[in-house]
């Protein structure tokens, strides 16, 4: 068993602890996997796909395909907001902006608790000076030198709607042992424990 003490749950119900071993994980591991829905292809006269001002071979980024990349989030707030700094040029930006109702999916894993977490959010950018200098961090500098108020810096802001998780230093792993994970969902601000998808 990995050599990961987790913070203490004592006498917290099932959602509850889910809830801190889901803010826990997220806090321990700054870097993710952030999945949004492509925006739709546009095709340049080489034939090759264009998506906000970058090009992919076709063969890559088909249609409205999922894009998945890693990236770091800047803060997880205590309802489990989770917060991405990225510039408003980005494929991120260009996808959420094609599909304003899609959900996006946020993954991160900590190996050495044997946990993992997947977020599913709606996600919306933040373009407002107060939050983006409050979320700042020095080591963003290299990427945007402009610094937090320059026009090439927002935040992705994204609600959680749903987490799948599974921690074994928590013992968050349901029967079958370890073959579904832990599911809690909010619905008008209140989250309750949901049955994993899983095939009968």
């Amino acid at each position: 068993m990995p050599d990961v003490v987790p913070e203490s749950t004592t006498g917290a119900g099932p959602v509850e602890e889910a809830l801190a071993a889901a803010r826990a994980l997220l806090r321990r591991n700054p870097y993710g996997f952030l999945a949004t829905r492509g925006a739709p292809a546009r095709r340049d006269t080489s034939d090759r796909v264009t998506h906000d001002e970058a090009t992919f071979h076709p063969a890559t980024f088909p249609g409205a395909a999922p894009h998945v990349r890693l990236v770091q989030h800047l803060a997880v707030t205590d309802d489990l907001t989770v917060w991405i700094g990225t510039s408003p040029r980005s494929r991120k930006v260009a996808d959420i902006a094609a599909n304003p109702d899609s959900q996006v999916a946020y993954a991160v894993e900590d190996r050495a608790a044997f946990a993992y977490l997947s977020v599913s959010a709606t996600v919306s950018v933040v373009d407002d000076e107060r939050e983006r200098a409050a979320r700042w961090e020095d080591g963003l500098a290299a990427f945007f030198p402009a610094g937090p108020l320059g026009d090439d810096f927002v935040l992705l802001r994204l609600d959680p709607l749903r987490l799948e998780l599974m921690d074994f230093t928590r013992r968050l792993h349901p029967d079958p042992f370890g073959l579904v994970p832990v599911v809690v969902e909010r619905h008008t601000g209140i989250w309750t424990a949901a049955p994993p998808d899983r095939a009968p």
